[in-house]
C-alpha cells in the first residue's frame, strides 16, 4: 500500500472498455495475418528462385552436352623413315574422312611425278602429254627441252627403245599451301640390265586454275591442276 499526501492509497482494478479491447484484438489479428502473408510471399519467392536456378542449371547442362561433339581430339600419327629421317603423316581412313581437297592435291602431285619420272617407249607420248597438260607454259618448255631426243640426258637417249624407268611412291609432305615435296624411288633398266634404285625428292610448286577444259584434257586434269615449278633431287641418306 502506498500513500499520497500522507493518506493511504489502494490500487483498484480498472474496468476494461469493450471497444478498446475489440480494437486491440483486431490489431493483433491484423498483425498475425500480415505476418502469415509475408511468410507465404517469402516461401513463394524462394520456390520461384529455386525453380529458376534449376532451369538455368538444366539449360547449361544441355548446352554443354550439345557442344560436346564439337570439342573432339583428333589424333595425328606420323611415321619416321629410319634411313633418311623423313617424317610422313599416317592417315587412318577408318577413323575419319581425309579432307577432300588434300586428297585431291596428293593425287594430282603423285600423278604428275609418276608421268614425269617414269618412262617406256610405248607410254612416252601419253606421259609427255599428261605432263604438258598439268604444267605452266614455262615448266612445259623446260620439260620439252629435257625430253627432246637431241638432249643427251633425255630418257629417250639414256634408256632407249628397250629401256624403262619405274617409280614407287614413298611419301608426300606439304611445305606450305601451294608447295609440296614428293619422295619416290626410281628404278631404271637398260635392256636386261637393271640399274641400282635411286631415292629422289621432287619439290613442286603448284596451283589450281579452273576454267574451260578441252575434251582431250578432261580425263587427265578436270580441276585445272597446274605445276608452276618442278625440281627432282637425289635424297640424301643420313
Amino acid at each position: 500500500m502506498s500513500s499520497i499526501a500522507g493518506r493511504p492509497f489502494a490500487a483498484r482494478p480498472v474496468a476494461a472498455d469493450p471497444a478498446t479491447l475489440d480494437a486491440y484484438f483486431a490489431q493483433v489479428r491484423s498483425f498475425e495475418a500480415d505476418r502469415l502473408r509475408s511468410a507465404e510471399r517469402s516461401r513463394r519467392v524462394a520456390w520461384a528462385v529455386a525453380s529458376s536456378a534449376g532451369l538455368v542449371a538444366a539449360a547449361a547442362c544441355f548446352a554443354v552436352a550439345a557442344l560436346a561433339p564439337l570439342k573432339t581430339v583428333v589424333p595425328l600419327a606420323f611415321r619416321v623413315d629410319n634411313t633418311t629421317g623423313a617424317v610422313e603423316r599416317v592417315y587412318d581412313v577408318r577413323g575419319g574422312d581425309m579432307e577432300a581437297t588434300e586428297a585431291m592435291r596428293r593425287h594430282f602431285l603423285w600423278e604428275y611425278v609418276r608421268h614425269r619420272q617414269s618412262y617406256s617407249a610405248g607410254e612416252a607420248e601419253a606421259n609427255f602429254n599428261a605432263v604438258s597438260l598439268t604444267s605452266s607454259p614455262t615448266v612445259q618448255q623446260l620439260y620439252a627441252a629435257e625430253f627432246r631426243g637431241s638432249n643427251p640426258m633425255s630418257p629417250q637417249v639414256l634408256l632407249g627403245k628397250d629401256g624403262e624407268a619405274t617409280v614407287r611412291w614413298l611419301g608426300t609432305s606439304f611445305l606450305s599451301d601451294r608447295l609440296a615435296q614428293v619422295r619416290f624411288e626410281q628404278v631404271e633398266r637398260k635392256g636386261l640390265i637393271a640399274l641400282p634404285p635411286r631415292r629422289l625428292i621432287a619439290t613442286i610448286a603448284y596451283d589450281f586454275a579452273p576454267g574451260a577444259v578441252a575434251d582431250a584434257a578432261i580425263n587427265i586434269n578436270p580441276l585445272g591442276f597446274v605445276v608452276t615449278s618442278y625440281r627432282a633431287d637425289q635424297e640424301v641418306v643420313k
